[in-house]
């Protein structure tokens, strides 16, 4: 039975070093070997630069345009950015699109300097020779490598700035859902803070951009929200109101409703008005995007009642239990349609934006009734957690249309979710948030939206955690049940047409989506995706979902139950299905977890513990499942919280919470040595066993830059000392821990494409594995946290927290790992204790 409790290393900066000087990388010749083709590819370039200039020559709009550069394929790595072309104080990098898309402001003052670089690539590579051996190399020019590097050069395409069409649009404005006008992004804010000529064209840009928005006509709305990252957002609402254009710049105040809002007023339906409007937005170069209008709905807002498909309701109302007077319980904030009655008891708080009238709390109470006392009506094999968490409630989504109660849009409704966040997390310590209302939108493969933005935002604000649904299919795009024969869900899945993407803001990196399983008992393939639930991840890097857990079966006959059950606003048992009522069951671990560990985890060593425990569902093991468990379930199930703080003798877990800080020079590095278990080591030192490794980080993020959007990259490694040293006499170690995800080694060199799709870099969450059978001749190892910044970022000067969990076992289950790694950490300097006292003992100290 575990008994053994996970060790949290106190002392951590104790095991911050500065990093191994490394070697320049050389240039590298694109086209070796090749050199008349590449003489097209320059004049091609040339030309490009030549047909930039013109336009901008002609351009109404000022002297200046931003535009889009493409990478190679082969030219992903840092390294190979065009910074020597394009360099930053001249053309400065204002975000990317998909991975090696570059945007690049490009004033027309330096146009002339960027076509003379691109001519200085030379033609012919020199052959120089090595001073050590006098062998002889090829030498290219950083001229040429990145003229080599770079696909194509062109000004920011218009018709790419949209992909909707003005009907899709009004039929939005007509749908009650309806929280937003259209959303306007920029490549960059409009203006400087400083008094200056404006030789590079961006008050230009800024005037014009104004003038394009006051002459939409009466009743146009233009609303300036804050940036996001460095994407600064606009929304803009086309009304039937008489009066002239407005253009509200609120980016000064902390809240919009510091000043009263223009009158309510019918959106204007012309569609020539709105194709006429949208057009001249594309066509201005400072606009980077034109988004369609925001619906936002309950994840299972349509989740059949007992009066649509007779599912089982019980007839009486239950009895609920009560909080135990002077009991310590879990809190989660439920941001969804409001609590009902039936658990008063385990409300907290509420937060007051909407009056009972102005919302139906029959889903919310449906989700809080799985985190408060999920247990009433449901087995432990469904929810294993006991009873007992108390809610803070968050109604804010009404009954009514959301342009009643959101007059501002989108920009609203994102602020009064941060009130929300910070008046629970301020009053009543609330750390987890758990919120069911999806965008009507699927998560984009190269964009990061402001949905997800924000929620990360408030999240690194006020230090709390969202705990997202990812979304469900509409009924008629449901898949089949689960096959029970392997082969069979890959083929089916292959062949499947219809899309079936997580939605917004499920892709938000700070938070923990989750998916929906099928719950054991029933027909269906029990642990198996659920027909209804989206698969991720959506963007072209990561893993989401995170987790998933047991939903309800979708698509039971009349009467059949769904396996998942909760409660009525009336306190009657009623079964649930979706996504929305397996993120409850999550966001109940999680609370548990920061109750355990006394409120003293990170939001970063929550969530790793929480992927670290995680386990795949059996379903999702099978051979050929490797990316559809990926696609379905991200990490895993989540475990028992008790599970999460203990292990078996013959294993043991160390836990990081740090910050890596940016160090004199470069970035620090986390560098913790250790012998291996002795069980496990032979007399010639060659080590035996199996290791996993979580990784979970909070880097900085930058929505502008796309499916590049995190700027910084921790990567963990297991290294073990060889025998042989390094050329300078130290020791030498090698990386004996291989990516989850990675297909083959990772002692091979591996293609930057293969590290970004399927190792996770530049993902905030990883996991490592790797069994060893007498690998190596040294007992001596040591865990490593590295960092990497993209080339057009700098560190962050507070640095980059993480939290990282090692595991180390004997796979026979049989060999004592604990007592004897417990005794060489006692042995050692590092300050190893007990997880669920630990943060106890350092308050004291």
């Amino acid at each position: 039975m575990p008994n053994n409790p996970v060790q949290i290393i106190l002392n951590d900066q104790d095991f911050h070093q500065a990093p191994e000087p490394g070697q320049p990388p050389r240039t590298k010749d694109f086209y070796d070997g090749a050199d008349a083709a590449f003489a097209a590819h320059k004049a091609e370039l040339l030309a490009a630069v030549d047909a930039v200039i013109a336009a901008v020559q002609k351009s109404p709009h000022g002297p200046a345009t931003y535009l889009k550069v493409q990478m190679r394929p082969e030219a992903l790595a840092k390294s190979y950015r065009p910074g020597w072309l394009f360099k930053r104080d001249q053309f400065p990098c204002v975000g990317a699109d998909a991975v090696g898309t570059l945007y690049f402001r490009a004033p027309l003052i330096y146009l002339a300097t960027l076509r003379a670089r691109i001519e200085q690539a030379e033609l012919k590579v020199a052959t120089k020779y090595r001073l050590r051996d006098g062998e002889a190399y090829k030498a290219p020019t950083y001229a040429r490598q990145e003229v080599g590097a770079i696909e194509s050069i062109e000004i920011a395409p218009p018709e790419q700035k949209r992909s909707f069409s003005v009907s899709a649009a009004l039929a939005a404005f007509e749908d009650p859902r309806v929280v937003s006008g259209y959303q306007i992004e920029l490549f960059e804010t409009p203006e400087e803070k400083v008094i200056a000529s404006d030789l590079t064209g961006r008050a230009a840009l800024r005037r014009s951009l104004e003038q394009v928005l006051l002459s939409t006509g009466a009743g146009a709305r233009s609303f300036i929200a804050s940036a996001i990252g460095r994407t600064p957002v606009m929304e803009l609402q086309l009304t039937r109101s008489v009066q002239p254009a407005l253009v509200d710049n609120r980016t000064s105040l902390i809240r919009s409703d510091l000043v009263s809002a223009p009158p309510p007023a019918p959106v204007d339906l012309d569609p020539a008005r709105h194709e006429a409007v949208l057009n001249a937005l594309q066509e201005h170069p400072l606009v980077r995007a034109v988004l369609p209008p925001v619906l936002l709905q309950l994840t299972d807002e349509e989740t059949p009642t007992r009066s649509a498909e007779g599912l089982s309701q019980g007839d009486e109302p239950l009895e609920i239990p009560t909080p135990a007077s002077g009991a310590s319980y879990p809190v989660v904030g439920v941001i969804d349609s409001g609590v009902g009655e039936c658990l008063e008891d385990w409300v907290v708080g509420r937060f007051d934006f909407l009056d009972e009238t102005e919302f139906n709390a029959v889903h919310g109470t449906g989700v809080a009734g799985l985190i408060a006392v999920p247990q009433l009506v449901n087995p432990p094999t469904v929810v294993p957690e006991a009873n007992g968490c108390q809610i803070y409630d968050v109604p804010l989504y009404p009954t009514g249309t959301f342009s009643e109660k959101f007059p501002r849009g989108f920009t609203d409704f994102l602020e009064e979710v941060e009130q929300a966040v910070a008046e629970a997390s301020q009053q009543h310590g609330v750390r987890v948030f758990n919120l069911s209302i999806n965008a009507v939108s699927d998560v984009e493969r190269h964009r990061y939206s402001i949905y997800a933005s924000r929620l990360d935002q408030i999240a690194d604000t006020y230090g709390v955690i969202f705990v997202n649904s990812a979304g469900n299919l509409p009924r008629a795009q449901a898949r089949a049940p689960w096959p029970r024969k392997p082969s069979e869900a890959v083929s089916y899945l292959a062949s499947r047409t219809s899309p079936d993407t997580i939605f917004k803001p499920s892709e938000s990196v700070r938070s923990i989506s989750v998916g929906a399983l099928n719950p054991p008992g029933l027909a269906d393939v029990a642990g198996a995706p659920t027909i209804y639930t989206t698969r991720g991840p959506g963007l072209q890097v990561g893993v989401k979902p995170d987790v998933a857990a047991y939903g309800g079966v979708g698509g039971a006959r009349p009467g059949a139950s769904t396996g998942l059950s909760s409660l009525t606003p009336a306190g009657l048992r009623q079964d649930v299905v979706g996504t929305s009522f397996a993120a409850p069951l999550v966001a109940r671990v999680l609370a548990g977890l920061d109750v355990a560990t006394e409120g003293g985890l990170t939001t970063e060593a929550l969530r790793a513990m929480l992927l670290h425990h995680a386990v795949m569902p059996e379903p999702l093991t099978k051979r050929g499942h490797k990316q559809l468990a990926r696609q379905f379930a991200g990490f895993g199930q989540p475990a028992q919280v008790v599970d999460m703080l203990e292990t078996g003798d013959h294993q043991i877990t160390l836990l990081f919470q740090s910050r890596l800080s940016i160090g004199e020079r470069k970035p620090v590095i986390l560098h913790f040595p250790f012998t291996w278990p002795q069980s496990l080591t032979t007399p010639d030192s060659a080590c035996s066993g199996r290791a996993r490794i979580t990784l979970v980080y909070s880097p900085p993020l930058d929505p502008a830059f796309g499916a590049e959007f995190v700027r910084v990259n921790l990567e963990a490694s297991l290294k073990q000392r060889q025998t042989e040293p390094a050329k300078d006499g130290r020791a030498r170690y090698l990386n004996q821990i291989d990516a989850a995800y990675l297909p083959g080694s990772a002692k091979l060199a591996i293609p930057e494409r293969a590290l970004i799709d399927h190792g996770l870099k530049w993902w905030p969450s990883k996991q490592y594995e790797s069994t060893f059978k007498e690998n190596g001749e040294s007992s001596q190892w040591c865990l490593e946290v590295t960092s990497l910044v993209r080339a057009e970022a700098s560190f962050p000067a507070e640095g980059v927290p993480f939290a990282v969990l090692l595991t180390l076992e004997d796979p026979e289950g049989t060999r004592p790992i604990f007592p004897q790694f417990r005794q060489e950490l006692q042995a050692s300097r590092a300050d190893a204790r007990d997880v669920r006292t630990a943060i106890r003992l350092r308050n004291r100290s």
